[in-house]
């Protein structure tokens, strides 16, 4: 993979965008994952001019420059009304009344429109954190934690520069950063507190008690892109001829010189064919088998990523339907090529590392991934070892043949290579791999940075819904055959958007292990010994996501190593995606419950579990309810009466035995990981530690929650929904109730009707009789029926399909991808 890795460096310098070094110190875990070769077989890198080559010893010739070649004018011109960026080279417009700021124009503060002086309070969110034993606090940020290596000092250099920390008759070294004493998005005080002001307010001088402690005297808002004025990807924009597009010979770039001389472009003053590796794919990764079929079955993610990608390309409905149709075909048929897939997988593999692993897929994945990351530093930092050493040895050579033995590479006045550019195309990125960074951070917005979200919703349009199977496959062509990315990318028309982006995934992690661009040859030596130290560093990935900068080498690092596309097993993806539930070819996306004339169509993202696609396992035990927690955890009440009601007990995700909890209920339910009951006597009550608190309410039967809220059923039927500290009243009457993960009730009233709540706040009922209702994700939901048979419901039919022909079910629960029933004599099961 050729790219023109210094121009594109320098364009990104210039924009203040050069991601920077975000170490870590905590051990990856040693799992099943450690036996499984995260950078398969990769070659020997070495030099092709400039310097010595390492393998043989010989001092190789000079680069030199070369002509540019005029492809043509550039394209295009702003539509009327709009402004040129000449950082984007886009056409933008500002809102109505609204004016240009100085802030970039991809931001949400391009524009802006004068108002009177507003003042308002500061919120204080937290007080500030101390830093650990070991390190030192830094203003940087608001306030910063950063430590030095073992025996070195702090030097007046800032914080985060290459020479931070110094130590006698030693190269100088970076800092490390260890943790913010702040959160991202607030400022600290003197006070020892960290505040926000409100959206759109700056911090005035005033205390930050004051109520004029925020002030703000304009709006603002973001720009309206209009039109893109590009060249071809690979090619660089001259104003010279009213504007024109040129090309450089392979290997060089654009040099400062004028486009039409001799010297428009220029070889790097060494080039260096660098070390290639395999790149790995999803389903060659530990533990990805569940994970993938688990966000499939959910399908929240996946919907997500095609909204997101839909509303960034401005597609209408056509090609809307297009792109959700021929999504889920993919995900159905070829997985392994899906890059919506990945980046779906990716976005729960983001909050795992934030929130922690619960199932031993997930340890096993992010122990390999920890693992993979730190292999790519060591990997590129070994390149930039013999980059250096090529290029010193060169150096002295060449002054040993003109006879100044004496005289060493310090003294010579030639400038050291370009670490970046030269071992850049270790990473290698097929242009596949660019297109899953544009669908990663549609449910979890944070877990790309905004230089990648600004970067990838630039250039989503240049991918047509049609194409991305054409992009993942002109990726593993480049990954097979060394085809450029921008060749290969353009056969699957994205070579505008690839380009661009294999340029950024590649920089972070360059910059990770503290590579920059320098001309002063003692930094430059700096730098190679210090990535070479920091690349030995494990890796904790959840300290990675505290910057922007971790963020995207976390997410750069994914689109390394599932960009091959490795089938599944076969029988362990059919074990757990059975031909019933996978994505409809073709099929509706929709997460929620949607009017169609007077009723409603709810598509099941089938959490559901198809009739002989799992069994029940028998849980000890005996219990009357049940309910589970967002964590994985089941709550229920058991068969002993005690109190107003009857024992309550837990049991943990990957526990064995039931712990007994304080307190008496009839009904329970969880709000997120609170527990919430009723007991005999209708009152409400709330987990508050290791004991409970009573919630003022009306009387109630029953109860119902998720993350998104509380209900309950009164003793007279009403049904009422947790409004702040007190009830709201909700027309209609029950006698069960569960809440999906959108906050949606479902209910079933004494006569066995089952009705779910839709989008205009109105009942909608289903077919069908039922004495009780679970459901974990919109639309899957779970009823035991009239029969005494669990039934989950069949988007596509509007129906309900068996789960099994057990007739002796009363009560039902689900959440976290779980569900269980008990029967008719308490007896206690979970579907597995």
């Amino acid at each position: 993979m050729n790219i023109p890795f210094k121009s594109a460096l320098r364009t990104f310098l210039a924009r203040g965008a050069l991601l920077v070094l975000a170490t870590f110190g905590v051990t990856a875990s040693v799992s099943d994952a450690a036996a499984v070769q995260t950078q398969a077989a990769f070659s020997e890198g070495h030099a092709l001019c400039g310097a010595m080559d390492l393998r043989t010893g010989q001092v190789l010739g000079a680069c030199g420059f070369a002509k540019a070649t005029k492809t043509g004018k550039a394209v295009g011109k702003c539509p009327q009304g709009s402004f040129f960026d000449i950082g984007t080279w886009s056409c933008f417009s500002c809102p109505s009344g609204f004016n240009r700021t100085g802030f970039a124009v991809d931001t949400p503060m391009a524009c802006s429109k004068e108002i009177s002086p507003q003042y308002q309070r500061a919120t204080r969110v937290s007080g500030q954190k101390s830093c650990p034993a070991g390190s030192f606090k830094d203003g940087r940020n608001g306030g910063e934690c950063w430590s030095c290596p073992s025996g070195y000092g702090r030097t007046l250099s800032a914080v985060d520069a290459w020479d931070a920390c110094g130590k006698f008759a030693e190269t100088a070294r970076r800092a490390e950063f260890i943790d913010r004493v702040c959160a991202e998005g607030t400022f600290s005080d003197p006070n020892g507190g960290c505040y926000t002001c409100p959206a759109g307010y700056r911090r005035t001088a005033a205390a930050v008690t004051a109520q004029n402690a925020c002030f703000r005297n304009e709006l603002l808002k973001a720009a309206t892109k209009e039109a893109a004025l590009t060249c071809k990807a690979g090619e660089h924009f001259d104003f010279v001829d009213g504007g024109t597009c040129w090309s450089c010979p392979e290997g060089s770039t654009r040099s400062v010189s004028g486009v039409k001389t001799n010297n428009a472009c220029e070889y790097t003053n060494m080039r260096w064919e660098s070390a290639k590796r395999t790149p790995n794919g999803l389903f060659a990764l530990p533990g990805a088998h569940e994970i993938a079929a688990q966000v499939v079955l959910e399908r929240t993610r996946i919907d997500a990523a095609i909204a997101k990608f839909s509303s960034e390309s401005k597609l209408n409905k056509t090609k809307n339907d297009e792109l959700t149709t021929k999504a889920w075909d993919l995900i159905k048929t070829e997985p392994e090529t899906s890059p919506i897939l990945k980046a779906a997988v990716y976005d729960h593999v983001f909050e795992v590392i934030k929130n922690g692993a619960k199932t031993k897929a997930e340890r096993d994945l992010l122990s390999y991934m920890a693992d993979y990351v730190q292999q790519s530093r060591l990997l590129a930092a070994s390149e930039m070892q013999k980059v250096w050493q090529s290029w010193v040895r060169g150096r002295q050579a060449l002054t040993a043949s003109r006879g100044n033995n004496l005289v060493n590479a310090y003294d010579t006045g030639v400038a050291p290579p370009d670490m970046a550019g030269l071992v850049g195309d270790v990473m290698l990125l097929g242009p596949g791999a660019a297109v899953v960074m544009s669908f990663i951070g549609a449910s979890t917005a944070e877990a790309i940075s905004p230089a990648v979200a600004q970067l990838t919703a630039r250039f989503a349009m240049a991918i047509f819904p049609h194409r991305f199977r054409d992009a993942t496959a002109a990726a593993v062509t480049a990954a097979r055959t060394g085809t450029t990315a921008a060749t290969s990318a353009s056969s699957a028309g994205i070579g505008a958007f690839g380009g661009p982006l294999i340029i950024l995934t590649a920089t972070s992690i360059l910059a990770s292990i503290a590579t920059d661009i320098a001309l002063e040859q003692n930094k430059q030596e700096a730098i190679v010994n210090d990535a070479l130290q920091i690349a030995q560093r494990p890796v904790n990935l959840a300290r990675l996501l505290l910057t922007e900068e971790g963020r995207t080498e976390v997410a750069s690092n994914w689109t390394l190593m599932t960009q091959e596309p490795y089938k599944p097993n076969a029988r362990t993806w059919a074990a757990l995606m059975p031909q019933t539930q996978q994505a409809p070819a073709g099929g509706n996306a929709a997460q929620t419950p949607a009017l169609v004339g007077d009723r409603v169509v709810v598509n099941a993202p089938s959490g559901a579990v198809a009739q002989g696609a799992s069994k029940w396992v028998k849980i000890d035990g005996a219990a009357r309810d049940v309910a589970i927690g967002s964590d994985g955890t089941a709550y229920v009440i058991g068969t002993t009466q005690e109190g107003s009601g009857y024992q309550i007990f837990k049991r943990a995700k990957t526990a064995t035995t039931w712990s007994k909890l304080s307190g008496a209920a009839t009904r329970i339910a969880v709000f997120g990981t609170q527990a919430w009951v009723v007991n005999s006597k209708g009152m409400i009550f709330a987990q508050s530690g290791t004991g409970w608190k009573k919630v003022p309410g009306p009387a109630a039967q029953d109860i119902g929650a998720s993350a998104k809220g509380v209900w309950i059923i009164g003793v007279d039927g009403k049904i009422h929904q947790r409004a702040g500290n007190g009830w709201q009243h909700v027309p209609g009457n029950a006698q069960r109730i569960d809440i999906d993960r959108d906050g949606r009730p479902w209910v079933v009233n004494e006569q066995g009707n089952i009705f779910v709540h839709n989008n205009n706040l109105q009942w909608d009922r289903l077919p069908g009789a039922a004495v009780d209702v679970a459901v974990d994700a919109p639309g899957a939901a779970q009823v035991v029926g009239s029969d005494g048979k669990v039934y989950v419901f069949n988007g596509t039919k509007l129906n309900w399909d068996p789960v099994s022909q057990d007739t002796d079910a009363q009560a039902i629960g689900a959440g976290d991808g779980q569900v269980w029933r008990l029967t008719k004599t308490n007896d206690i099961y979970r579907l597995q």
